[in-house]
């Protein structure tokens, strides 16, 4: 009788116990399955970036964290600089949080201001996930605050519109309540519509800071490092 290569049997059963479980991941089931090996229960690396945690792979080698060990060009590497920032990374659609506000990216779409001319809008779902009444201004969401939107020769466009944004920064939002926003974003110089299109953006960073302002009364802070948001505009949940 002829025996299964032993990689068919591993293979066989590791499906067999990653259907045992369900992954749940900020508070809502994920398509990803968990696998049991050996007592232990480990979960995909796809996952890690929506809890905060930056991945890198490179070859054989799989780096965690944003520290020295995780990536040749983070911060505090001597003479490589800093890297990207960590953030709190998805796709369009997808949740993202925190530790304190809920995010995700609903739409990207083509723009025109008279003064700025063309340039391209992303739209994006803000929530309080905490259970205090906050404003996003006393929790590191601030008007002014950098925003941008990077594309894959590695420029990056930061000239926006931010009509009515500022009031909803300083806005009371109770739990469970949110806002939506679309910011209008432009090239530092015109572009023609033509040009604007065929140029679509990869990346939509918000930058949060890490502060919350416990003087005003801010009990909650953020659960990740880093929780600025990232959202990838190739890919959608």
């Amino acid at each position: 009788m002829r025996t299964a290569p032993l990689t068919l049997l591993l293979i066989a059963t590791l499906t067999s116990v990653a259907s045992a479980q369900t992954l749940f991941v900020n508070g809502k089931p994920s398509s990803e399955k968990p696998v049991v090996l050996n007592g232990k229960t480990y979960v995909p690396l796809s996952v890690l970036p929506s809890l905060g945690v930056a991945v890198n792979t490179s070859g054989t080698v799989v780096r965690l964290g944003t520290g020295s060990a995780a990536s040749p060009n983070a911060q505090g590497n001597g003479a490589g600089g800093a890297g990207q920032k960590a953030s709190v990374e998805g796709c369009v659609n997808e949740w993202l949080f925190n530790g304190i506000w809920r995010l995700r990216v609903t739409k990207v779409q083509r723009v025109q201001d008279q003064y700025y001319g063309e340039g391209w809008g992303v739209t994006l779902e803000i929530r309080n996930g905490t259970t205090e009444t906050l404003t996003m201004d006393n929790a590191g969401i601030n008007y002014n605050g950098a925003v941008e939107i990077d594309f894959a020769d590695g420029n990056s466009w930061s000239k926006s519109w931010r009509e009515g944004w500022q009031t909803k920064t300083y806005a009371k939002m109770l739990q469970g309540g949110g806002t939506v926003y679309e910011f209008k974003i432009y090239p530092e110089s015109k572009m023609d519509a033509a040009a604007v299109s065929a140029y679509a953006p990869q990346k939509f960073q918000l930058e949060v800071e890490k502060k919350v302002r416990t003087d005003r009364g801010v009990k909650v802070g953020f659960t990740v490092p880093d929780p600025s948001f990232r959202v990838n505009l190739s890919c959608r949940k």
